[in-house]
C-alpha cells in the first residue's frame, strides 16, 4: 500500500511507494534506477506523463533533505492518481493534459546514504573503510551535508566555476553526481527544480549568456513565487572573489543552466513540526505543475 508524506520516512519506504506507484499506473509512468550510491543503495526515479520532453525535480542532495525527499514522493502519488482519473489539481491545473506535454522526472533521493546517515547514524554505512573515515572526523550526524565518501554532492558538478577546496577534489568525482549528469544529458528537458529545506525562498540561477533565456526564467521564477508566496532570490554566479555575488564551488543548478540553458531552481522550503507538515505540503504540491502550466501556456 502506497504511503503518505507522514509514512515515508526512510530511504526503503520512498524507494518502495515510486516503485509501487510504476506498478500500478504502469501505462504512463516508468520506473528507473539511474545509478547506485558508494555504499550500494540504488538511486530510484520516477517518469510521470508520456510527454515529448521532460522537467526534472530532484531532492535528498543533502541528508537533511529528508522532508523534502518525503513531500516530493508524495506529490508523485498525487500527480499519478490526477492522471489516472483525469482529477484536477487545485480546480485549475489538467493534469493529463500537462503530462502529456511535458512529463516529470521525480528524484525524491538523489543521496541516499547521506539520508541513512542524518537518520540512524553513521552505523548505517556498510563499507567499514567509508563508516571509520566519516566517524573519524567526529561531526554530529545532523551536521553531516555529504555521501558515504564524506563529500557534498551539490559542490562536485563540473561547472565553469568549479573550485577545488583540497587537492584531491575533482568534479563529477561521486557516483551520485555521475548519475544524475548522465539522466540530464540523456534527457530532453525544459527546467530543473531542487526541493530542500531551510528557510523558505526560490532561488533562481539566470542564464548569463542569452537575455532571452533570462527573461524567461525571470518569468517563471515570478510564477513559482506568486504560488508559493515564497521570497524569491537571484543567485549570481562569478569566478570574482571580489564581487558580491555567490561563489558557486559546482551545483547542479549551475551545471544543469550551462549544459541545458534552461532555467533551473532551488525551493526552500521550512523544515516542518509535525502539525506544520500540511501546510508545508500545500506551499509544495502545486509548483511543478504551475512550472509546466507556464512552460505550456
Amino acid at each position: 500500500m502506497m504511503g503518505t508524506a507522514e509514512t515515508l520516512n526512510t530511504y526503503e519506504e520512498i524507494y518502495y511507494n515510486l516503485w509501487e506507484i510504476a506498478q500500478r499506473y504502469s501505462s504512463f509512468t516508468t520506473f528507473r534506477i539511474i545509478g547506485n550510491s558508494h555504499d550500494q543503495r540504488m538511486i530510484p526515479m520516477l517518469e510521470i506523463g508520456k510527454g515529448q520532453f521532460c522537467i526534472f525535480c530532484i531532492s535528498g542532495i543533502q541528508g537533511q533533505d529528508t522532508g523534502a525527499s518525503r513531500y516530493l514522493s508524495r506529490l508523485a502519488k498525487e500527480y499519478a492518481q490526477a492522471y489516472e482519473f483525469g482529477w484536477l489539481l487545485e480546480e485549475f491545473y489538467d493534469m493529463r493534459k500537462l503530462l502529456d506535454e511535458i512529463r516529470i522526472c521525480l528524484i525524491p533521493i538523489l543521496n541516499p546514504d547521506g539520508c541513512e546517515v542524518f537518520q540512524r547514524g553513521y552505523a548505517s554505512i556498510q563499507n567499514p573503510i567509508y563508516r571509520q573515515m566519516l566517524r573519524m572526523q567526529n561531526r554530529p550526524k545532523e551536521e553531516f551535508f555529504g555521501n558515504a565518501r564524506g563529500v557534498v554532492l551539490n559542490e562536485n558538478f563540473p561547472t565553469e566555476y568549479f573550485r577545488r577546496k583540497q587537492y584531491r577534489d575533482q568534479p563529477g568525482s561521486e557516483n551520485e553526481t555521475r548519475a544524475l549528469i548522465r539522466i540530464m544529458q540523456e534527457y530532453e528537458s525544459r527546467g530543473l527544480l531542487i526541493f530542500g529545506t531551510n528557510t523558505p525562498q526560490i532561488q533562481w540561477f539566470p542564464e548569463k549568456h542569452c537575455q532571452s533565456v533570462f527573461r524567461k526564467t525571470h518569468r517563471l521564477a515570478r510564477h513559482l513565487q506568486k504560488c508559493s508566496g515564497y521570497p524569491l532570490v537571484k543567485y549570481e554566479i562569478t569566478g570574482n572573489k571580489n564581487r558580491q555575488e555567490q561563489i558557486s564551488t559546482g551545483s547542479a543548478e549551475q551545471y544543469y543552466t550551462e549544459l541545458t540553458h534552461q532555467a533551473a531552481f532551488t525551493i526552500l522550503m521550512k523544515l516542518p513540526k509535525k502539525e506544520e507538515g500540511e501546510k508545508t505540503y500545500e506551499d509544495l504540491r502545486i509548483l511543478p505543475a504551475e512550472y509546466i502550466f507556464s512552460l505550456t501556456s
